[in-house]
C-alpha cells in the first residue's frame, strides 16, 4: 500500500458515489414495490428474529441443539437486531412512533446485553460528524487506533473491557458524557459481568468442592453463558473487528467521507459477516447515504462498490491492521494506543 498523503479535494469523487448509490436505490424501490413498506419490514425483521432465538433456545432445551451449536445460530439473529438497532438510532423504522421505537430498542438492548441504544444514539451520531477523528468515541471504544494484538481482541468483545481508553478520549474530548451512558448502560453491562465472570467461578467451585456446590447454580450459569451471553461475545467480537478494521483512524482530513472508510469484502472474511450481516462490505456505503435501511444498503452494495473503485476507494487493505488504521504507512506512535 503506497503511502501517500490524502488528495485535498474528493468532492467529485463523494458526488460520483452518492449518486450511484441513490441512483441504485431508486432503481431498487422502482423494481420491488415491497421496498416501500419500510416499517412492516422492520418489524418483520424484529418479530422474525425473537421468533428465531425462541426456536432456537427451544431445540437447546429439548435436547436437539449441542451447547456450540445453540451458541453460533443464537448470534445470527441478534446480528440482524443490532442492525434494527443501528437504523431506529437513525429513525429508519416508526419515525412518527416514539413508543414502538423505545419498546424495540429496549428488546434489542437486552437481548445484546450491550450499551444502551439510547447512549449509543448520541454517540454514533457524533460517529458520522467525527468519524477517523481521535474524539470519535464509538469507534475508539471498540479498538479504532489500538495496535494489534490481545488487547485489540478483548476490547472488541464487549465495552466493558475499554476502560483504559475512556482517560484518553476524555482528553481530546473533556465534554464527553462518558459517565452518564455507563449510567445508561450498567444494568445491562453488570448482568453480562455476572454471566461472564461468574461462570467460571461456579464451574471452579463446583471443581473444588463438588459435594456442597449447588447443581441448579451451575446449571443456571451454563445457560445464561450459552443462550445469552456467549452468543454476544461471537457476534460482538466480530462486529467490532471488522467495524473497526474497515474505518480509517489518525492521518484522515476531517469531514471528507472518502477517506474515513474501506470496502471489506474479502472470502476469508465470511464467517465474521454472518455475525454483522456483511458489515465490512455496506458499512461504507452508509457512510456515503446515511438514510438507508440495512438490507436495502446490501441491495445496492454491488452498484455503490463499482463507483468506488472507479473513484479510488481501498478495498481489502488488510495493512491497516498492521498500521493501526492509519491511511499511511508509519502509524501514529503517539495516537496508536
Amino acid at each position: 500500500m503506497e503511502d501517500t498523503a490524502p488528495a485535498t479535494d474528493t468532492r467529485s469523487r463523494i458526488k460520483a458515489i452518492n449518486r450511484a448509490i441513490v441512483a441504485e436505490e431508486k432503481r431498487l424501490r422502482a423494481k420491488h414495490r415491497w421496498l416501500a413498506h419500510q416499517d412492516a419490514l422492520g418489524m418483520a425483521c424484529f418479530v422474525g428474529s425473537l421468533v428465531a432465538i425462541g426456536g432456537f433456545v427451544w431445540a437447546y432445551f429439548a435436547g436437539y441443539l449441542p451447547w456450540w451449536a445453540a451458541v453460533l445460530l443464537i448470534g445470527l439473529p441478534i446480528s440482524i437486531l443490532h442492525e434494527l438497532e443501528h437504523d431506529l438510532i437513525h429513525s429508519q423504522f416508526f419515525k412518527g412512533s416514539e413508543r414502538v421505537q423505545t419498546f424495540m430498542l429496549f428488546v434489542i438492548w437486552w437481548t445484546k446485553l450491550n450499551a444502551s441504544p439510547w447512549y449509543r444514539r448520541e454517540q454514533h451520531l457524533r460517529h458520522h460528524r467525527r468519524s477517523g477523528q481521535p474524539d470519535d468515541a464509538e469507534e475508539r471504544l471498540i479498538g479504532l487506533g489500538v495496535r494489534a494484538g490481545f488487547y485489540r481482541v478483548l476490547i472488541a468483545m464487549h465495552p466493558i473491557f475499554s476502560n483504559p481508553m475512556v482517560p484518553k478520549i476524555k482528553r481530546v474530548d473533556p465534554k464527553w458524557r462518558v459517565m452518564w451512558g455507563i449510567r445508561q448502560s450498567a444494568p445491562a453491562f453488570v448482568m453480562f459481568a455476572l454471566i461472564l465472570f461468574g461462570w467460571p467461578l461456579v464451574h471452579l467451585f463446583d471443581a473444588l468442592l463438588p459435594e456442597v456446590a449447588p447443581a441448579g447454580l451451575l446449571r443456571l450459569f451454563d445457560v445464561l453463558m450459552v443462550l445469552w451471553a456467549g452468543p454476544n461475545i461471537i457476534r460482538q467480537t466480530c462486529l467490532a473487528l471488522i467495524s473497526s478494521y474497515s474505518h480509517y483512524y489518525g492521518d484522515i482530513p476531517e469531514n471528507d467521507v472518502f477517506y474515513q472508510n474501506q470496502i471489506m469484502d474479502h472470502p476469508i472474511l465470511w464467517p465474521m459477516q454472518l455475525y454483522c450481516f456483511n458489515f465490512g462490505s455496506t458499512h461504507i456505503v452508509h457512510h456515503f447515504v446515511v438514510q438507508q435501511p440495512f438490507y436495502l444498503r446490501q441491495m445496492c452494495a454491488r452498484a455503490a462498490h463499482a463507483e468506488m473503485l472507479r473513484q479510488g476507494v481501498r478495498r481489502n487493505d488488510f495493512g491497516v491492521i498492521r498500521r493501526a488504521n492509519r491511511w499511511g504507512n508509519q502509524p501514529s506512535p503517539s495516537q496508536s494506543a
